[in-house]
């Protein structure tokens, strides 16, 4: 027998530790127990709570440390330390919405860029490599603002 009440006991611990600012780590360890408290007594609807804290990286961990995991992934891309690179993989999957994987692809794009441009300072005074690497990097990310 299922525990669907469960979510009224974590969602609101997980909505104050946000509100009081926890860092990080205290909401990946606080909350991980409780869900794993939860799960013992039978919880069945975890990924509820999980779609609710989508947009919390260290919340969807703890569910990850237990692992809790949304059919169609979303909550994958998220997990801490996850760079756009995984993420694009990770997003392999049938369920996954054209709006998610074209943001997706942007992040990789601005992540190309970035990295092209923090790469920029070791062309030690080529101009023209430079100017090149400035030009392909505003091709792939021509909103960022270069400083």
């Amino acid at each position: 027998m299922g525990w669907n009440s469960a979510n009224a006991i974590f969602n609101p611990v997980a909505r104050s530790l946000i509100d009081a600012g926890a860092p990080d780590e205290t909401k990946r360890k606080v909350l991980g127990d409780l869900i794993g408290g939860l799960q013992d007594g039978d919880w069945d609807t975890e990924d509820e709570s999980l779609e609710d804290f989508l947009d919390d990286p260290a919340i969807v961990q703890a569910f990850a440390d237990r692992n809790v995991h949304l059919s169609d992934k979303r909550c994958c891309r998220r997990e801490l330390g996850i760079g756009p690179r995984e993420a694009l993989l990770r997003m392999r999957h049938e369920d996954i919405e054209e709006d998610d994987m074209a943001r997706a692809v942007d992040a990789y794009a601005r992540h190309l860029a970035e990295r092209i441009r923090a790469s920029r300072d070791e062309t030690r005074g080529a101009t023209q490599a430079g100017k090149v690497m400035d030009f392909a990097a505003d091709l792939i990310d021509p909103e960022a603002q270069r400083g």
